[in-house]
């Protein structure tokens, strides 16, 4: 067989699955997937991430992943793009205060640098960039205070430090080491544990089921979303807008989650989080960190519409939605890899590379970073009709795609 007739890592999934005995929806569970993404890898519209190929291999029997790729495919493990803070990010999550003198920040302090430090996430157009300059010095600020500090200012300052670990996540998600990763959601959930806090357990749940969901464990990003609710629906009716923003933002995580896997059921908690805004928090309510609001609702909607593989469902919302209403410029630039995505699923070159562009103009770093967005330009490279590839060649030269 000549290298032409050498099957596509899509046939090759799909021969292996009907070998295995399984449907794509079994196949889809087994791997954390949705049924979605395994019909789209198998018939080409979507292609084979080492990712994807990673969550699919034990399923499938396979040891080898040249048995999906095929000979002709390499694979690089440097293509993935970096940033220049991670190292200094890394030695200030790896540093250890085993000797500490001096008075630690107040808690006025620090609340008002990492509030400060959350605000700039979602306003700067270089975000990463921007995180990366102050996230080891508020690393090791926090750190100290939860030290140095006794009684409820120790509490407070440890609920803190888990936010600066929170933040460190939102940094490393797209570009550090998954060790990195893994380290801020457990220190952040050890601190927020030591604080007894459940306002700030239930934050650190959140980000952990962020994280559990990235590697195919949506079983467990679940239940960890649902422990969370516990702590905070009985507090909602007395505790204020940070405890409905927190119940509201558990929903839609578990939403994103469940649309993932491809269960429908995802429409029943992205409902309940839209009940949540609309009857606990103020018009025109912005969440400071997660910017939690209606805008935001929104966008969950079509993000599980996309990851539902429903791209009319997905259009019929974004219709509506005026992106210069989403309040953080971060994901106002995931919105438009989002819409990007959609239109890649209905293989509609030139609406995404056009999404792909706005994404681009509104957040540079979202779209040089995102693992969609890259695996989107890369293809465009190669499959866009000859009138808009030179543009889609420019779009990666300035993210630094790689062939």
């Amino acid at each position: 067989m000549t290298s032409q007739q050498q099957p596509t890592p899509g046939q090759r999934v799909e021969r292996l699955r009907r070998a295995a005995g399984l449907s794509r929806e079994r196949l889809a569970n087994l791997s954390g997937l949705s049924a979605t993404t395994v019909k789209f890898i198998e018939n080409g519209r979507r292609s084979l991430t080492l990712r994807a190929a990673q969550q699919l291999a034990p399923q499938l029997g396979v040891r080898d992943l040249g048995d999906l790729f095929g000979p002709s495919v390499s694979l690089s493990l440097d293509g993935r793009a970096s940033h220049p803070a991670v190292h200094e990010v890394r030695r200030a999550l790896t540093a250890w205060h085993i000797v500490l003198d001096g008075e630690p920040e107040s808690i006025d302090y620090l609340r008002g640098a990492i509030d400060s430090a959350w605000q700039t996430w979602h306003t700067s157009r270089h975000q990463r960039t921007a995180a990366g300059d102050v996230l080891p010095g508020l690393l090791d600020t926090t750190q100290r205070a939860a030290r140095l500090h006794s009684g409820d200012e120790r509490r407070a300052s440890l609920a803190l430090l888990a936010q600066a670990y929170h933040l460190a996540q939102a940094y490393l998600a797209w570009h550090g080491d998954r060790e990195l990763v893994w380290l801020t959601v457990d220190r952040g959930m050890a601190a927020a544990l030591d604080a007894d806090d459940p306002l700030a357990i239930a934050q650190a749940s959140w980000y952990a089921a962020h994280l559990l969901r990235a590697v195919g464990r949506g079983d467990e990003a679940l239940e960890r979303l649902r422990e969370a609710r516990g702590l905070i629906e009985p507090r909602v009716a007395e505790g204020g807008t940070e405890w409905a923003e927190m119940l509201a933002d558990l929903h839609l995580c578990a939403a994103l989650t469940r649309a993932r896997t491809g269960d429908q059921g995802a429409w029943s908690d992205w409902d309940a989080a839209r009940l949540v805004v609309d009857r606990a928090l103020p018009d025109g309510f912005v969440g400071l960190r997660t910017r939690v609001s209606r805008p935001l609702v929104d966008v969950y909607a079509i993000m599980c519409a996309v990851d539902l593989g429903d791209p009319d469902e997905a259009q019929r919302r974004a219709h509506t939605l005026d992106p210069a209403t989403i309040p953080s410029t971060e994901r106002r630039g995931r919105h438009y890899v989002e819409l990007a995505r959609s239109a890649d699923l209905e293989g509609a070159r030139e609406a995404t590379l056009h999404l792909l562009g706005r994404a681009d103009a509104t957040s540079p770093e979202t779209v040089r970073f995102s693992p969609a967005a890259q695996e989107m330009v890369t293809r465009l490279c190669h499959e866009a009709p000859a009138a808009i590839r030179g543009e889609a060649l420019d779009l990666a030269r300035r993210i630094g795609t790689t062939d």
